[in-house]
Formats: C-alpha cells, structure tokens, sequence
C-alpha cells in the first residue's frame, strides 16, 4: 500500500487508487494497465495491406508483421488492418506501435482507436524496427475496443501495438503479448 502526504492516495490491492480531495474520496485506476499485440493479429485484412511471415533471421515478434508495399503512393488511403482487443480497465492511454519505415516518402501509419483519428510516428529512424507513439493518449472502454490501421503511407511494416496507461513508460525491442 502506498500514501501520499499531498493527495492522501491510497493504492488499493485491486490496482485502484482511493485520493481523499477536500473530504471527499474519488477513484482512479493505477497507472499500470499495459496491452500488447501483434500487428499480423488483425481480424480483417484489406489489400494492399498484408501479412507477411518470413524467414528465421527475423528482427519482428510472434509469426510476421504487417506491410503496407511501396508503391509511390498510388494505394495510399486504400486498405486497412482491423483489430478487436478487450480492456480490462477502461482509461486513458498512450498507443505505441513498433515500425519498420524504408524511407523518409513512409514514415508514419494512422491509427484509429474506437473512431477516433491518430496519426503516429513522423520520425527520421529507418531501415530499423523502432518505436513510435502517437504522443497523445487515446481511450479505451472497458470490454471490447476497436482499432484500425489505415493506409496512411506505402513502404511501411508495423510489428506489434503497445498502450500503457503509465506516462514515463517507453517501449524498447519486442514485447510480451498480452491480449
């Protein structure tokens, strides 16, 4: 159990914090919900997205990745990767996504979280699996979620997704699959 002098937070064994404000006790949900899944999890493919499994000198989690093919642009904005994950606990949370860009024309993917428009990465790291966030946070309901990889860019791969609901938390290498 953890207090804090300033809010008077107790940390509960559920994972919940009891704060007493100005008397009056309100609930937040600790700061230590993570998700993890495989890009190639989808429940629905469309092209010119696709899964792809390689061979054994892979640098990519669980059986492949997803790949949205250079192609000069000339798909961009057609297709997309659907996912379905089940939250445990509902909150506010930071989406990372594990990326491969081949060059500075595919460096970002759009990430839709419940309907709701999130463009990630945008970054100068290629030719390399890396970590991209969309650095603001998205929310998630308890029970079953929906999340949609769009087209956003061609010469893209996206091995795993990553929330957390922990702030200072950075995702590093390949992660544990927990949903």
């Amino acid at each position: 159990m953890k207090r804090s002098n300033s809010k008077k937070t107790q940390w509960l064994a559920t994972g919940l914090a009891l704060t007493t404000v100005a008397g009056v006790a309100t609930v937040a949900y600790a700061a230590n919900a993570k998700i993890c899944f495989e890009a190639e999890s989808a429940t629905t493919i469309s092209s010119p997205l696709r899964k792809v499994q390689a061979g054994a000198n892979k640098k990519y989690s669980g059986k492949g990745f997803i790949d949205i093919p250079w192609d000069q642009n000339k798909t961009k904005g057609i297709g997309q990767a659907t996912y379905k994950i089940k939250v445990k606990t509902p909150g506010s949370y930071h989406l990372w996504a594990r990326t491969f860009w081949a060059n500075g024309c595919g460096n970002s993917i759009e990430v839709l979280v419940n309907g709701s428009s999130r463009v990630l990465g945008e970054d100068g790291t290629y030719d390399n699996w890396h970590w991209v966030d969309t650095k603001v946070r998205v929310a998630l309901k308890a029970g079953v979620n929906t999340i949609v990889l769009k087209n956003h860019e061609t010469g893209v791969r996206i091995d795993q997704f990553y929330l957390t609901m922990d702030n200072d938390y950075v995702p590093t290498g390949i992660r544990k699959i927990t949903s």
